[in-house]
């Protein structure tokens, strides 16, 4: 037995018909009723697919008499807990050269639509030098396959300390934000030699330090510097909003925090929104050799910079900025009390591989819930909403060009105008104009002279409420576009190779 966890054991085994040694992982006895066989194996499946350098691969899985195990390859360097021991440490540079590669597995993963959700030493192994994910999704296979009823029996999807807030309340629609909590703490770990031991609290996460850190972690921390505590409290925020989004955004917030700097006073959001602001001003009024008269997010990082502000920051910043042209405002009809169609676009830096074009299709296939069309032409490409039952005449066309990857959605709301004026004209103004007319002239005898107020002053009555829902409907439906607009653009982001500065392997 190599070791026991919380859902199996690990052996060291023999591959008699491959001649090598491997890592036999059998889940606890019990387990494989309450989630079922069928389902779980199923569910390996799709991790077994997971292909990184970084990530430890699936020789094979089965079931064995009453056991469910799988079997991974052997790896004899050790694992991250056998490097740190009880208080030891490592070096900032030695630290951020095993989360970068870890974090490039996250991302991967997360690509692939699969959670880690057990990110901890004991899961970061080393091959050669260089740090391997282990068990990679075996959470998510668990806790897919068997549901609510691991929760009510004990058995833990997690390890304690490294779980994020949302997991340990054991929720279950979890995203890409649990790993990077899990990752933060694991940073911490190197860094400090001990865990958080508490959650920073939202006036924490916005000073960018942990307030109640014990006095012993103080010192390490502030050897590490305050940008590198900004980046770790800020993935460790307890709400998801404030917490960083992606294993790419924090290694980022890592990486620009390495380098030394004087101290500098610290800025709330409200501060750095106006910081951003402000230099686009600037930029605007004078033009550089480039052109354009507009400055790259790049650069307004570069600006944050100089004054104490990590990029992720500010691109948080410019994300709630709206972006130009965000509304075709000109095609707001007074009348109908909303626009008739939306144009919303968001630029990144950046051009996106061909090879990841499948990944936004895939994603606004997941969010409108609409298989759609594709069409490709060149290094752009177009979805296409089917019109089925909604008759959304809805498209998103992508375009890579110039170093920028342009997103355009724009929808024809003519459809929503005739749904909601249409119903409201003919339930009210037409079937129901008969009733009431009944019950007035009829049942109480109004005077006919009457008719010529009661029906102008009902058919106001109707347009009026169609007005109201057609404003309110069409507002949600700009609102949900900017949201699949700000995903698509952070996934093309997270999508977009960066160069990262090289740091040399420890030992």
């Amino acid at each position: 037995m190599l070791g026991r966890g919380g859902m199996a054991s690990v052996y060291l085994a023999r591959d008699r018909k491959h001649q090598r040694d491997v890592a036999l992982k059998v889940l606890l006895p019990g387990l494989a009723e309450l989630i079922g066989v069928d389902r779980f194996l199923n569910e390996i499946q799709i991790v077994a697919r997971l292909t990184h350098p970084h990530i430890l691969a699936m020789h094979d899985s089965g079931k064995a008499g009453d056991f469910l195990y799988y079997v991974m390859p052997y790896i004899e360097g050790g694992s991250l807990r056998q490097r740190l021991g009880p208080g030891r440490t490592l070096s900032l540079e030695e630290t951020l050269a095993v989360a970068l590669p870890v974090a490039d597995a996250l991302a991967y993963a997360h690509r692939m639509g699969i959670l880690h959700r057990d990110i901890k030493p004991e899961n970061i192994l080393f091959s050669q030098g260089h740090p391997i994910v282990a068990d990679f999704g075996i959470a998510k296979a668990i806790s897919t396959a068997g549901g609510a009823n691991l929760t009510r029996t004990g058995f833990p999807l997690g390890t304690p300390g490294y779980m994020s807030p949302e997991q340990a309340a054991g929720l279950t629609d979890l995203d890409a934000r649990t790993d990077v909590y899990s990752l933060a703490v694991v940073i911490y770990e190197m860094l400090v030699g001990e865990l958080p031991g508490r959650w920073p609290t939202e006036e924490a996460v916005r000073t960018g330090t942990l307030l109640d850190a014990p006095a012993g972690h103080r010192a390490r921390l502030s050897q590490a510097g305050s940008r590198v505590e900004g980046a770790l409290v800020r993935a460790l925020a307890i709400r998801l909003d404030q917490r960083t989004p992606t294993p790419a955004a924090l290694m980022d917030d890592l990486s620009g925090a390495a380098a030394p700097a004087a101290p500098h006073r610290r800025y709330d959001q409200g501060e750095v929104q106006e910081i951003v602001k402000r230099a686009s001003e600037l930029e605007a009024s004078r033009p550089t050799a480039g052109g354009g008269g507009s400055m790259t997010i790049g650069g307004v990082e570069a600006l944050g910079a100089e004054v104490g502000i990590s990029p992720t920051m500010v691109r948080e910043a410019a994300a709630a900025i709206p972006a130009a042209g965000a509304v075709d405002a000109s095609r707001y009809n007074r009348f109908l009390g909303g626009p008739t169609s939306v144009v919303i676009e968001r630029i990144v830096e950046g051009e996106l591989p061909e090879s990841e074009y499948a990944v936004l299709v895939d994603e606004a296939r997941r969010i409108m819930r609409n298989v759609g069309q594709v069409n490709q032409l060149g290094r752009s490409f177009s979805w296409v909403a089917n019109p089925g039952p909604s008759r959304r005449a809805l498209e998103i066309v992508v375009s890579i060009r110039g170093g920028r990857t342009r997103i355009t959605i724009q929808e024809n709301l003519n459809p929503l105008v005739g749904a909601i004026y249409g119903g409201i004209g003919g339930g009210m103004g037409g079937g129901g104009m008969g009733p009431i007319l009944g019950i007035l002239f009829g049942a109480l005898h109004l005077p006919g002279a009457a008719i010529g107020v009661i029906i102008p002053a009902w058919l106001a009555t109707t347009l009026a409420t169609a007005h109201t829902v057609y404003r309110k409907t069409s507002r949600n439906r700009v609102r949900e576009l900017e949201g699949l607009a700000d995903r698509l653009a952070q996934l093309a982001r997270d999508l977009i190779p960066h160069p990262r500065p090289a740091l040399r392997r420890p030992g």
